[in-house]
């Protein structure tokens, strides 16, 4: 009994992880630093459903889904603070609007 509320309460800070992951992408469209923060909170969130998942049912794939998933987030913040750091040399400023407006002059 013990274990199938634990994994409740796992399974609930999970999706209040996730909502707040989210609700960060939704929120915060200007700050690209917010907007990579919001992405590792919900990468975080379904880290932490695969163990929920793996411990509840007693096997070892989700521990490894989680290592691939830690792997990607590691890589994904580390190309994105590259990028940031070039652009912040460039422009100065790390504001998502200029980089919208560079994308459009580039498809016309």
């Amino acid at each position: 009994m013990v274990g199938t509320e634990l994994n409740f309460y796992l399974l609930s800070a999970a999706i209040v992880l996730f909502h707040i992951g989210m609700l960060g992408l939704i929120l915060n469209r200007g700050n690209i630093l917010k907007t990579i923060m919001s992405l590792e909170i919900l990468l975080l969130s379904v880290n932490l459903s695969f163990i929920t998942f793996s411990l509840y049912l007693d096997d070892v794939v989700g521990y490894i889904f989680v290592f691939f998933i830690l792997v990607l987030s590691a890589t994904e913040s580390s190309v994105g603070l590259a990028i940031l750091s070039v652009f912040y040399e460039h422009r100065d400023d790390i504001a998502l609007d200029p980089i919208k407006i560079q994308n459009q002059n580039l498809k016309t």
